[in-house]
């Protein structure tokens, strides 16, 4: 007979997540240098090669319980079409949900659907500029669906059928994606792709292709663009899932299913294709009689930084506090009387392999798009000028200690389709994965020593002369390149002569009750 009375539910939970928060805070911090060099190998995940050179991660992971999440990332997207093949990256997409040597009909298709997964092009593959990924998410309750659905995607490696009459099927669906996509929005996407890119080959390899090619492209065309750039070797099969087996048996399944597929030749060099700098701004003026309203976006290239080292990973959250304080002034200044926007936002965007973006974006009232470029500009000259002050950048400081402690005591929790997106971006842009734990004990290390003028520095970035984008859309036409460029050197011209004030920020008094009540 229990003396006691059993624990609630409800007393566990506070007092499991008493343990878990106490199990943060007493996270021992790094003993580290600057100049140390990062784990490359990815953390909690069988990583290796097969004899043919394929890639494979596999991770076993209960979220959600008796479901996979699978990827075939191939490193070949739209920009290493030649000029008679503008469109086939994506072409080649849709052929691998078509007909395979093992699967023909749409079986592929059909397999998916009997499963209950998603299915088909679109739904489980995306073609970028830079990449292919093939995605399935599968249940595995039942003996042999994961074979099944590993066999799907060693099929799409290597076994693609490339026939005049599989591609003939294939071009209108291929069409009525094109169709789709000339709507506003992807008018205006395409038009900011090309003044973004300009002067490389990106700004002509949107994946989407050209009508006419899709028309009448080849089916020998396509398929020597396959068997060129589909090669083991820039291949990697991502399995993460609630596996019934052990993580070296979904090895073996990938062996089984891969290990006899070979590649036709040496794997081809994967050319860079970079993205020329430029002083001036560019500016753009974008009226679409379908936009949702008016916006204006300022965007500044630059290389994208990899991150290899501890002070790699500093200033990777040197530059993301950066953003979390510009994006709170920007919120404090939306809240005001009369605002210039509606709405401001900063973020850090990789765009291609060799290029990321600085990107604000506001969108505002009719009319008003030059009002809020210039409340933009200044917001970041004043940074420049002034710095962010400790406040800012305390408050910044606590709430990305904050994240990463969630982080932390949620890592048990962390979806297949996340740890399955972290691993092929591990795969196509060597983006680090050193576990939830190191990087929350990295975080306690580092944050507390950043200060605010290394924050501000990132403000430089910003400056127009930075391969600098600026561009207004709009229902009809109110503002033009020349007004602009009026406002880009108004504000710089403010700020070399100092004509900027300060930030006012709130004043929060030391004492809440300054005139203490007579006892009594």
């Amino acid at each position: 007979m229990d003396l006691l009375p059993a624990e609630s539910s409800e007393i566990k939970k506070k007092l499991g997540f008493r343990s878990k928060k106490l199990g943060f805070r007493s996270l021992k911090l790094v003993n580290v240098n600057l100049d140390d060099k990062l784990a490359e190998r990815p953390f909690g995940v069988e990583y290796g090669r097969l004899g043919n050179g394929l890639c494979y991660y596999v991770r076993s992971n209960s979220k959600p319980k008796m479901r996979a999440a699978l990827a075939l990332a191939v490193k070949a997207g739209s920009v290493l079409e030649e000029e008679h093949e503008r469109g086939v990256a994506h072409i080649v997409e849709h052929l691998a949900f078509s007909a395979t040597k093992k699967y023909t009909n749409h079986d592929i298709v059909r397999f998916l659907e009997s499963i209950g997964a998603e299915f088909g092009a679109c739904q489980n593959a995306v073609t970028s500029a830079d990449e292919t990924v093939y995605e399935l998410f599968v249940p595995v309750d039942k003996p042999d669906l994961l074979s099944q659905a590993i066999s799907v995607l060693a099929e799409f490696s290597s076994e693609v059928r490339v026939s005049a009459d599989d591609l003939s099927i294939e071009r209108g669906a291929v069409m009525e994606e094109y169709r789709a996509s000339r709507n506003a929005n992807g008018r205006m996407q395409d038009a900011h792709w090309v003044l973004m890119m300009e002067g490389s080959k990106y700004a002509e390899r949107l994946p989407i292709g050209l009508e006419k090619i899709i028309r009448t492209v080849p089916a020998n065309i396509v398929k020597q663009f396959y068997r060129k750039w589909y090669h083991l070797h820039n291949m990697a099969v991502i399995a993460v899932g609630d596996f019934s087996d052990t993580q070296q048996s979904v090895v073996e399944l990938i062996r089984t299913h891969f290990g006899d597929k070979n590649s036709a030749s040496d794997p081809p060099v994967i050319p860079r294709f970079p993205v020329p700098p430029h002083e001036e701004p560019r500016f753009s003026c974008l009226v679409e009689s379908e936009a949702a309203g008016s916006a204006v976006m300022i965007s500044c290239k630059m290389p994208v930084d990899e991150v290899k080292t501890v002070r790699d990973y500093r200033n990777l959250l040197a530059e993301t506090m950066f953003f979390y304080a510009v994006n709170q002034r920007f919120f404090k200044i939306s809240r005001k009387k009369d605002p210039p926007y509606f709405s401001c936002s900063a973020a850090a965007d990789v765009l291609v392999l060799p290029m990321k973006a600085y990107v604000m974006t506001a969108s505002c009232k009719e009319r008003g798009t030059i009002k809020a470029l210039e409340s933009i500009l200044t917001e970041i000259a004043r940074v420049r000028l002034y710095e962010f002050s400790e406040r800012e950048i305390s408050i910044v400081r606590a709430l990305l200690m904050s994240e990463i402690e969630s982080a932390y005591l949620e890592r048990d929790r962390m979806q297949s389709t996340s740890l399955r997106d972290e691993y092929t971006q591990h795969f196509l842009r060597n983006e680090l994965v050193v576990g939830v734990e190191y990087e929350a004990r990295l975080q306690k290390t580092l944050l507390p020593y950043i200060t605010a003028s290394e924050v501000s520095k990132y403000a430089e970035n910003f400056r127009t002369s930075c391969s600098c984008v600026i561009k207004t859309i709009e229902p009809w036409a109110t503002a033009t390149v020349d007004d602009l460029r009026s406002a880009v050197l108004k504000i710089n011209s403010l700020e070399e002569e100092g004509r900027i004030d300060r930030w006012d920020d709130e004043h929060i008094p030391e004492e809440i009750v300054r005139v203490k009540p007579t006892p009594g």
